[in-house]
């Protein structure tokens, strides 16, 4: 028998010992190699967002949740949405954008954050707000 073949069997025959025992497996994983290496440590902010904690500070809660459990997102769209129906000119012409997304968003924020409700706050804009006014102040129309 040639040198070949006898390598060829006893690879085959270490092959399909390998297989039958579970342990051999493990022990030629790359996994069995790593279990002598201490654990990986990984920071708190890391860990917690790895296990699905929330890792929000809380200082900046009250900038994604309020008091009455909407995201800033959800009052944003609400308070526009009411806004809009009330005043269908917030909306521009033509343009998928919005008088209010052009606007100054810190007093929304502190509104936001004071869980004034976005609904009676959309409403009182609409009624209050003077489109041409705004327009005029900014340059839009002289």
């Amino acid at each position: 028998m040639s040198l070949f073949k006898k390598r060829a069997q006893k690879r085959a025959a270490d092959a399909a010992a390998a297989e039958s025992t579970p342990l051999a497996k493990l022990s030629t994983s790359p996994a069995a190699k790593l279990a002598d290496e201490p654990p990986v440590k990984f920071s708190a902010a890391l860990a917690a967002r790895l296990s699905g904690e929330a890792q929000v500070q809380p200082a900046l809660a009250p900038l994604i949740e309020n008091p009455k459990g909407l995201s800033w997102e959800i009052w944003y769209a609400k308070f526009k949405t009411v806004a809009t129906l009330g005043n269908p000119r917030l909306q521009l012409q033509g343009a998928d954008e919005n008088i209010i997304d052009l606007m100054d968003h810190q007093p929304l924020r502190e509104a936001f954050n004071s869980a004034i409700d976005p609904t009676q706050l959309g409403e009182q804009f609409a009624s209050d707000f003077d489109v041409g006014a705004f327009l005029r102040n900014n340059g839009v129309f002289k």
